[in-house]
């Protein structure tokens, strides 16, 4: 057996004679000890055997350096049989010299599979095992790939190939067989996206692992590339970019038919957040987001809010400067987005739930202006245009603007970090200044985008003018807009503090003390509210059943105290709302009775012992003619007669019922 020293085995590893001392101490690595020690220390031999397989690889290496030997190859790996057509012969027909090569190839493979039987992972003891017989057959050629090839041959009993015979059957072809081809494809066709040639390492790794005896039969990198070549562009995005690369290049788009539409028939709704930054009153630098309505006959930029955050109340308040600049839309088309999907504005949508009962539900914003809305189906991005109107704006704007930062950061400009460093960053209060000079003064007066001839060479405004001329012109007052803007509330019931309204996480509570329009009038009463999120001081009460309405409540302010308070001002508005609150149902409870004299003003039971005393007049108590004696057992024993006798008609004498009674009394001294 050869050993080696520890300094050797140090040496293979890369660390220091200490580290692999205290592996041998610690009994992690197999070691003996040598007969000659030098200076009364230990000297330890390490079994090559006992090593590592790397550290085997490593050191069957280095001696075919030492030995003149070339270095270890690693080839190509394996898969899947191809029958081809082979000249079979027996062994009594080959020379002596060929029988020879025939036995060691054999014993090699057969040793060779022997040893991958016992391992766990028998890939890893083919560079072993090749190196193990290049120092035992130094004159031999073998490399994994010459290896695999030979036990290909020695499978298929064909000893020709065995020994090199062959007649180069395969010569030049560059025909790959189907299951290693599929394998290649498996690894090429990853959304990772790998470079082929690493698709290649990997399919030769899968080769060796599945299909070991077929790796002589992969051909070179080049012929996967060729095969690659020939794969439909389409399919290769879709495998390796995914579905929206392959439906941005490759599938049809839906044309969407625009000569029907007038304008204001459709407005389109959106959000979009501008690709530069801005600094807001509180300092802090963020990126504004846009929400626009875009008339989808014309193009034009109807409407739109600046917002630090789009939901529903950005919605509205866009949707209220387009309606006051171009009139009332016959209806719009959003995504399902929840800043448009809102139960006041047009209801939920796609959203809909079967708990969410639309019959409960107070009637919507939308609703109340005749305004139809329509939303876009679900992971259906594409269908709303107003995507190319933002990337538009994003060309002709936002590039312009000094922080301009880009969609992603391969779009953002080197200086971009340097401006918002030193500070060159412009307010929001200055974007919101320009924007509607930027977009009426540059987007709407732009060329009409469309593909309607008539209108080629217009701009987007003239097309919008011209075309609403065909269709009736909805136009609504400031006043009523503001009305039929407001914010919905779901339905709810009265209760002694009034309404609430949820706004910015917040609970609102509205009440009224004007005499004869008390809160507590309505408790109970199924109503909903209608308030302006610009004026938040009042709310409008609407009936539930007849939509009627019923008043206007102020914000209730001294009624919601922080829960521990020490402000004797606070607890006396609070104290001061209470005795108001009650005072008013105590005097609504007195004007009840203000007609009743002092004099009628009597006790309900002396009114009841008078009702009685009129009462008892009329009552009378008459015995009937027929009636059944009760009589006891004594009386029965004395007379038996008296047991039978039933329904007596008796003639009863009162008066002498009267004087013995009077008797009984006299006699007892009453």
């Amino acid at each position: 057996m050869e050993y080696l020293k520890v300094s050797e085995v140090a040496q293979l590893k890369g660390c220091t004679e200490r580290y692999i001392r205290k592996q041998i101490s610690d009994n992690h690595l197999l070691a003996v000890e040598l007969p000659v020690a030098a200076n009364n220390r230990k000297e330890y031999g390490i079994p090559v055997d006992a090593l590592p397989d790397n550290l085997k690889t490593k050191y069957y290496a280095r001696k075919r350096r030492e030995l003149g030997l070339q270095p270890i190859e690693k080839t190509v790996k394996t898969a899947p049989k191809k029958c081809f057509n082979t000249v079979k012969k027996s062994l009594e027909e080959y020379t002596e010299d060929e029988r020879r090569q025939i036995k060691l190839w054999t014993d090699i493979i057969r040793d060779w599979l022997r040893l991958r039987d016992g391992a766990k992972k028998k890939t890893d003891i083919d560079p072993l095992y090749i190196a193990k017989c290049r120092l035992e057959h130094p004159d031999l050629t073998i490399s994994e790939d010459i290896l695999y090839r030979k036990y290909s041959a020695y499978r298929d009993n064909d000893l020709d190939s065995l020994i090199g015979k062959r007649g180069g059957w395969n010569k030049g072809s560059t025909q790959i067989p189907q299951h290693i081809l599929d394998g290649f494809m498996y690894f090429y066709l990853d959304d990772h996206r790998p470079p082929l040639s690493r698709a290649y390492q990997l399919t030769i790794e899968w080769v060796r692992e599945f299909y070991p005896a077929d790796v002589a039969l992969i051909p070179s990198e080049r012929t996967f590339r060729r095969q690659a070549e020939k794969l439909p562009e389409a399919v290769i995005k879709l495998t390796r970019y995914g579905e929206k690369a392959l439906s941005d290049s490759y599938i049809p788009t839906v044309e969407r038919w625009y000569e029907d539409l007038n304008a204001n028939d459709v407005w389109i709704a959106d959000n979009h957040t501008f690709d530069f930054h801005t600094v807001g009153d509180a300092g802090q630098v963020h990126r504004l987001h846009l929400t626009a309505f875009i008339d989808a006959k014309s193009g034009v930029m109807t409407g739109w809010n600046l917002t630090e955050q789009p939901d529903s109340h950005s919605t509205l308040l866009a949707l209220r400067h387009g309606i006051l600049r171009f009139g009332v839309p016959k209806s719009i088309y959003v995504d399902n987005g929840s800043e448009f999907l809102t139960h006041d504005i047009g209801g939920r949508g796609h959203r809909t739930r079967k708990s969410w009962n639309k019959d409960d539900q107070p009637p919507t914003i939308l609703e109340l202006m005749d305004i139809e809305m329509h939303n876009a189906l679900v992971r259906n991005a594409k269908a709303k245009p107003i995507e190319r109107t933002f990337g538009t704006f994003k060309n002709h704007v936002s590039k312009m603007i000094t922080t301009y930062c880009g969609g992603t950061i391969l779009e953002r400009p080197e200086t971009w970090k340097w401006k918002i460093k030193h500070g060159i960053i412009p307010e929001d209060q200055q974007i919101r200044d320009i924007f509607g000079t930027l977009v009426d003064g540059d987007y709407n007066v732009s060329d009409y985008g469309g593909k309607e001839r008539r209108y080629k060479g217009m701009s987007r405004i003239d097309v919008w003018n011209e075309s609403i001329q065909d269709t009736t012109f909805r136009k609504a007052a400031e006043a009523d807009l503001s009305l039929m803007l407001a914010r919905t509330t779901r339905y709810q019931k009265v209760n002694k503090n009034g309404v609430t309204v949820k706004f910015a996480g917040n609970d609102l509570r509205y009440y009224c003390t004007e005499p004869g329009r008390e809160t507590w009038r309505y408790i109970g009463r199924q109503v909903y509210v209608r308030y302006d999120p610009s004026a938040l001081m009042e709310a409008r009460i609407y009936d539930k059943d007849t939509d009627a309405y019923i008043d206007t409540w102020q914000l209730d302010m001294d009624m919601q105290l922080p829960y521990i308070t020490d402000d004797k001002d606070e607890i006396a508005a609070a104290e001061k709302r209470i005795r108001i609150a009650s005072k008013s149902v105590h005097d609504y409870a007195k004007g009840l009775t203000a007609s009743v004299s002092g004099a009628q003003a009597i006790d309900s039971l002396e009114m009841s012992i008078i009702r009685a005393g009129r009462g008892k007049e009329d009552f009378h108590i008459k015995q009937p003619k027929k009636f059944k004696p009760i009589v006891s057992d004594k009386a029965i024993l004395e007379n038996p007669d008296l047991a039978n006798i039933e329904n007596v008609e008796f003639a009863i004498d009162l008066e002498k019922l009267n004087r013995n009674a009077e008797k009984r009394r006299q006699n007892k001294g009453w």
